[in-house]
């Protein structure tokens, strides 16, 4: 008996052992593995296609201590670019200095992005059609990225998402399997776990209720199958069968769930339903597939995160690994990005348009003040000049014409007494004809100067040559006329066409009364910006210095009468003379081209 009962607990020992190997216990979510702390790294920045790569002290990777939360980096490196950026392409991956590669990365460009950003990565749940030959006729893929919606960092607490699809059979089909798959891509990284697989197929126009093809909700131990430790109907597929477990649930009863937990950026695996229980369809039947999900999902390899017209400012890009349920590990890899305005948006830019827009704007009140003022002045000015014409008008009515017409007066009582006697009474009547035409001869000339229609040089010019030769034939003198054939038409004001013209009358007078010459020369002469008028004279000329303004010597009033009207006209006034040589007056007056 105890040789049996020895043998019998060596033989239930065997047993036992072999049974722990062959039949594994399915794990709990608890027992998923957590990746070692590890940094991802920024590899370069390219800038409209082209690369950035600084020197090594401007990548910041921080130390490995565990922020599970913010993963804020301890320091930053720092990179300027052109304000003209248009894309901006950061490369990140695996640091390969690490001994231990981080499972999946996640990116944030601060500044732009709210969240943290998966790289990529996607699992999917694929439905397989098979003709009779067991060959491929059709696929559906249903993929799954980033995280669920119930999905909150573990697989114990989260909330599976329900999902229901419709599936219409291909031609042909005469059978369907069903794959759960890690590797949607070659580097994708995480966890996708499905429970209350269902496929019916759907009720036909006679109201006929959906026939349930598959379930795959396992309950307990009598569901698998035995010594291989997975569920009927279903067999593990891929590089790594291994990824493709099993995770029990413990929530309102014991049950498993069928899961992919992928660690390793270049393996992959699947869960498959097994080609001996491949479930039969018809041609063109509609398949109602329905299941619960729970994944999330990331990228273990090298990956390239895009922007492209980012607004002007500063940027932190960070990169971090986390484990393959998404919990942060280690620290986060970053580097500044300062993006600088163009020129013409910077604050000194700006600032400078703003003075230049207050300062344009205290000219243009400052111009426009002092038009104002100016235009106020020109009218006071005009006014000025129009009182000082009506006066000079009233002096010459009053000085010139009421003389004569005084004189006039006196003749003619004159004549009237001497009606008895003939010849006085004629002599009389003579004066007078003399007095009217020299009266009707002033009241011509001031006529003449304030009429506008002559305030111009060519006016101006005509109006002395006549008066020259008029003036001269009645004394007796020739006059000889050396004027341009063309005389352009600069404007002269009245108040200059007078006085030049009374000034050139004083020496003409002057010839008459003193010279005692036989003929005179008039010449106008036009030099650049100014008006040469010169009377010249074959006289008995006189010495110039008895004319000076020395003590005994006064000088005439006449000549005093030209000089001051020729400095009131911003002109010159120059004579010369010498005895037996005759008399020269120049008058020279600046000219107004407008």
């Amino acid at each position: 008996m105890k040789w049996w009962g020895s043998s019998g607990m060596l033989q239930l020992l065997v047993v036992i052992v072999l049974a722990a190997i062959c039949f594994p216990v399915p794990a709990s979510s608890a027992d998923l593995p957590t990746a070692s702390p590890s940094n991802g790294l920024i590899q370069d920045v390219l800038v409209d296609g082209h690369s950035l790569r600084p020197s090594p002290g401007t990548w910041t990777q921080s130390d490995t201590r565990s922020e599970p939360n913010s993963g804020e980096p301890a320091k930053l490196g720092r990179l300027r670019i052109s304000p003209r950026a248009q894309r901006l392409e950061f490369k990140f991956g695996p640091d390969p200095a690490s001994s231990n590669h981080p499972v999946r990365l996640r990116y944030q460009l601060e500044g732009f992005d709210r969240d943290w950003q998966e790289a990529g990565g996607e699992m999917r749940l694929t439905v397989k059609f098979l003709d009779s030959a067991q060959n491929t006729v059709g696929a559906v893929d249903f993929v799954a990225r980033d995280e669920s919606a119930g999905w909150v960092g573990n697989v114990a607490d989260s909330r599976f998402a329900h999902r229901r699809e419709q599936v219409i059979v291909p031609p042909q089909a005469a059978a369907m399997q069903i794959e759960l798959f890690s590797g949607g891509d070659e580097q994708t990284t995480g966890l996708m776990a499905i429970d209350d697989l269902t496929v019916s197929a759907a009720g036909s126009i006679t109201d006929k209720p959906a026939t349930t093809l598959f379930s795959s909700r396992f309950a307990g131990e009598k569901d698998f199958a035995p010594l291989v430790g997975v569920p009927r109907r279903w067999m593990r597929d891929g590089s790594t069968p291994s990824i493709a477990r099993m995770l029990s649930l413990n929530d309102s009863q014991a049950r498993h769930v069928l899961a992919v937990v992928d660690t390793d950026a270049t393996k992959w695996g699947a869960w498959r339903t097994d080609p001996d229980s491949s479930v039969p369809v018809r041609p063109c039947d509609t398949l109602i597939l329905a299941w619960s999900e729970l994944y999330s999902i990331g990228w273990g390899g090298t990956r390239t995160a895009t922007y492209t017209y980012l607004a002007p400012g500063t940027y932190n890009f960070r990169v971090r690994a986390v484990t393959e349920t998404g919990q942060w590990t280690g620290e986060a890899a970053s580097l500044s990005i300062t993006l600088p305005p163009p020129f013409w948006k910077t604050s000194w830019f700006l600032g400078s348009n703003l003075a230049l827009a207050v300062g344009a704007l205290v000219m243009g009140v400052r111009y426009a003040t002092w038009r104002k003022m100016a235009r106020r002045l020109e009218m006071v000015e005009r006014q000025r000049a129009l009182e000082r014409e009506r006066a000079r008008i009233a002096r010459d009515l009053h000085d010139d014409l009421g003389a004569s017409l005084t004189q006039i007066a006196l003749l003619s009582e004159l004549a009237r007494a001497d009606l008895a006697h003939p010849e006085l009474a004629t002599a009389h009547l003579n004066q007078i004809f003399t007095e009217t035409g020299v009266l009707a001869r002033q009241l011509n000339e001031i006529v003449w100067a304030v009429n506008p229609a002559n305030d111009t040089l060519e006016h101006f010019t005509s109006h002395i040559c006549k008066f020259a030769q008029d003036y001269l034939s009645l004394a007796g003198i020739r006059c000889r006329l050396d004027v341009p054939e063309s005389v352009p038409s600069y404007p002269m004001p009245s108040s200059e066409r007078h006085n030049l013209f009374l000034t050139a009358k004083e020496g003409l007078h002057n010839v008459v009364k003193h010279a005692g010459a036989g003929q005179v020369w008039l010449r106008l002469k036009l030099e650049p910006g100014a008006l040469m008028l010169l009377i010249e004279d074959d006289g008995k000329g006189w010495d110039a210095d008895s004319l000076t303004g020395t003590p005994g010597h006064p000088t005439g009033d006449g000549l005093s009468n030209m000089q001051k009207r020729m400095e009131q006209l911003g002109g010159r006034f120059a004579q010369q003379s010498k005895p037996g040589s005759g008399t020269s007056v120049r008058l020279e007056l600046p000219l107004r081209k407008s």
